[in-house]
């Protein structure tokens, strides 16, 4: 089963999710702020431990994440992640009128999607279901977002379960994608690959921060242009 890995890995995250969601109610606004800090700090390493264990061509990952965030701010995918997040958390607050008390549904789940779809072990994990039905990556993944997950939801709200189905619709679809393109996926296309997701999740550390403000979700698409453009600059000698 190719997605198999994908299930698991968002059963997992919805776990934690849930553990940290019924403690909400006995986090503070201070400490929910604290906490979100200190998982800033805990994303930042993960994206520097997968920026560092690959190493990277510095001209393929520039070019992708330039032309990723023109595919992207094109798209608007940032504004539509949102728009999604609020239409959900104007339906929630109709069928469960809590004054916030359960957070904002718009903010723990865009967040959480950042977090767990971007990053070296989501692409690397994925293509590693899709080509060789190895789900140990996402698996083992799953535990990590298990973990971060719970002070998320803790912190930041109803929003961070839903987690869950954005897992297994991205890593599923990557998965199945690249059991279609298994040839186009050599070993400097995946590595490309792995760098750039884990450049965007540094993106989602320093948000949580409060460093940036940048629209992680519009520079998606930069995480898969390595698969065009890691042959096109292997043309060029000097590159």
């Amino acid at each position: 089963m190719i997605v198999l890995g994908a299930l698991l890995n968002g059963i997992e995250a919805l776990l934690g999710a849930l553990i940290g969601l019924a403690f909400k109610s006995h986090v503070s606004n201070n400490l929910g702020d604290f906490l979100l800090k200190g998982q800033g700090l805990c994303v930042v390493l993960v994206a520097v431990q997968g920026m560092a264990a690959k190493g990277g061509n510095i001209v393929v990952v520039t070019l992708a994440v330039a032309l990723g965030g023109v595919i992207g701010w094109m798209l608007e995918i940032d504004g539509a992640v949102h728009r999604l997040g609020d239409w959900v958390q104007t339906r929630l607050d109709e069928v469960l009128p809590t004054g916030g008390q359960l957070g904002s549904f718009s903010l723990g789940f865009v967040n959480a999607t950042l977090f767990c779809c971007t990053g070296a072990m989501a692409i690397v994990g994925s293509l590693a279901s899709g080509l060789s039905l190895d789900h140990s990556t996402l698996i083992a993944k799953g535990i990590i977002d298990l973990v971060v997950c719970i002070p998320m939801a803790a912190s930041m709200g109803v929003g961070v379960p839903f987690v869950a189905m954005s897992l297994f619709v991205y890593e599923g679809l990557l998965s199945l994608g690249a059991s279609l393109i298994a040839p186009l996926l050599t070993e400097a296309v995946i590595a490309e690959m792995s760098v750039t997701g884990s450049l965007l999740l540094l993106a989602v550390g320093t948000n949580l921060l409060g460093i940036t403000q940048l629209k992680v979700a519009d520079f998606l698409p930069a995480c898969f242009l390595p698969i065009v453009l890691v042959p096109l600059v292997n043309l060029l000698p000097l590159v």
